[in-house]
């Protein structure tokens, strides 16, 4: 049985009588014109405060493999529907999703009662588990401080590396000079001869996603839904940050103007989105950055922002690395 698989279901068992209470919970949020040269720097910040690079080679992971959503907590009708919502908004942006019902989970969406007293558990008893919960770790002293739970729907990531030929790295490589370094630890890659361009690729093999289930009562399963599928998609660190744009990811912040609060993804949400998955993946990150932004300037959300955001809080700091 594959690791990953094999961790699924022992979340599941960890979580096996967990319930959930959902209610609905709409704004409307409407938003006015105002000059090119200032929608970009909104834009620029949009998404300068929600990239995080991958640990590996500091470049926007994505999705390549398609997702396969596994829902933990909730009652059956509640689990189809998150993961059909996600898979919806995956498909929506450009995001490879499984086709089959029967496929190995590669995203866990965890609903808990008690989010921090789970993760410890899983530090503190099951050591083979936290490697695939907490992706991308240098050790247990790493896995428990990114264990410590910051805000009510929380993610982290795995990933891996592909070459120019779309490899996951080898231990041989067919250059008699290289392939003496190649090993099991330290794989080989081969890559193109260019700065801005080296033809290395930052993948999603994993992602794992916590939901307080004490701090959602009363939301509509329907827009937490959509905020795991943001943190799902496209990854970040700083769960706590009121963004300048309206987004599902300002829905939980109490301090973020009501304005910038969506109850479901908005169109910058969407327009960043597509822009992750539409950039050159091998490219560096200031250049993948700066697609991102171009694809949110053409959506409905770069052509009619506000000239000035409302107030956001900047105190909150973003999770653990």
């Amino acid at each position: 049985m594959k690791r990953g698989y094999a961790a699924s279901i022992l979340l599941a068992v960890l979580l096996l009588s967990l319930p959930v209470s959902a209610q609905n919970k709409t704004e409307s949020v409407t938003v006015t014109g105002q000059a090119a040269q200032k929608r970009m720097e909104i834009m620029r910040s949009f998404t300068g405060s929600y990239v995080v690079p991958s640990r590996t080679i500091g470049k926007v992971a994505r999705w390549v493999n398609p997702i396969c959503p596994l829902i933990i907590g909730l009652q059956p009708d509640q689990k189809l529907a998150v993961s059909e919502r996600i898979k919806k908004d995956a498909k929506l942006v450009g995001a490879p999703v499984q086709a089959r019902q029967a496929c190995r989970p590669n995203v866990t969406v965890a609903f808990a009662m008690d989010p921090q007293e789970l993760m410890t558990k899983i530090i503190d008893d099951r050591w083979d588990l936290a490697q695939t919960v907490f992706g991308d770790i240098d050790g247990p002293m790493h896995a428990r401080k990114l264990s410590k739970i910051s805000s009510p729907i929380q993610a982290w990531y795995g990933t891996t590396i592909r070459d120019v030929r779309y490899f996951p790295g080898s231990q041989e490589i067919a250059y008699p000079d290289v392939t003496g370094y190649c090993g099991p630890s330290t794989p080989c890659y081969v890559t193109q001869g260019s700065f801005l361009d080296d033809g290395l690729k930052s993948v999603f093999s994993t992602v794992f996603v916590v939901v307080d289930l004490k701090k959602i009562a009363g939301r509509e399963i329907g827009t937490i839904a959509d905020y795991v599928a943001m943190l799902a998609l496209s990854q970040t660190d700083a769960f706590a940050t009121c963004r300048n744009l309206p987004s599902i990811t300002n829905f939980l912040i109490p301090d973020c103007d009501a304005s910038l609060k969506t109850a479901a993804l908005s169109d910058a949400d969407l327009a960043f989105l597509r822009g992750v998955y539409k950039t050159n993946a091998s490219e560096r990150l200031n250049l993948q950055i700066g697609d991102i932004v171009r694809e949110m300037e053409k959506s409905p959300a770069g052509r009619d922002v506000k000239l000035q955001a409302p107030e956001q809080s900047n105190s909150a700091a973003p999770a653990a690395k």
